[in-house]
């Protein structure tokens, strides 16, 4: 079996998320201290970055199915970390937004966040020309997916 793994070495989904389990794992073990699942973090992150948000805007920000998030926010709301309100116009409608104890705790986690991250990435030099080139590759991603998409449902 040689040591070299071309296909792995190359394909960026799977170095990306290498590099996403690396960095993440600490803070996972931080998570698990406060007793917040990963799921319920991404919500919370969410909420406290973007706001009052409906279910499927919160689903569709937080990179996680809609069932998913719907059962973060039981557990949340149990917890008295986010609410739930009913939509003035459609009554089916419900915002979520987080409690000053979720904000509170959600902030806590954010500020443990960026420590960990950044002595993670303290030998890593300056790392900001490839966090535009991120954002620009997923833009154009995102472009191209939704593309493809277009393209489906017009010939489905």
């Amino acid at each position: 079996m040689p040591d070299s793994h071309e296909f792995l070495d190359s394909y960026l989904p799977y170095l990306l998320r290498r590099a996403d389990q690396a960095l993440s794992a600490p803070f996972y073990a931080v998570l698990t201290t406060y007793g917040v699942a990963r799921s319920d973090w991404r919500v919370l992150a969410v909420l406290e970055e973007l706001g009052e948000l409906t279910v499927l805007d919160l689903a569709a920000a937080a990179l996680s199915p809609q069932p998913t998030v719907t059962h973060s926010l039981r557990r949340l709301e149990k917890q008295g970390l986010v609410t739930r309100t009913t939509g003035t116009i459609d009554k089916r409608q419900r915002f979520v937004s987080t409690t000053p104890a979720g904000s509170t705790l959600t902030r806590t986690l954010m500020a443990e966040a960026k420590a960990l991250e950044a002595d993670a990435l303290a030998s890593a030099g300056d790392l900001s020309e490839l966090l535009d080139q991120l954002t620009s590759l997923t833009a154009s991603i995102e472009a191209y997916t939704a593309a493809l998409a277009n393209e489906t449902e017009a010939a489905g």
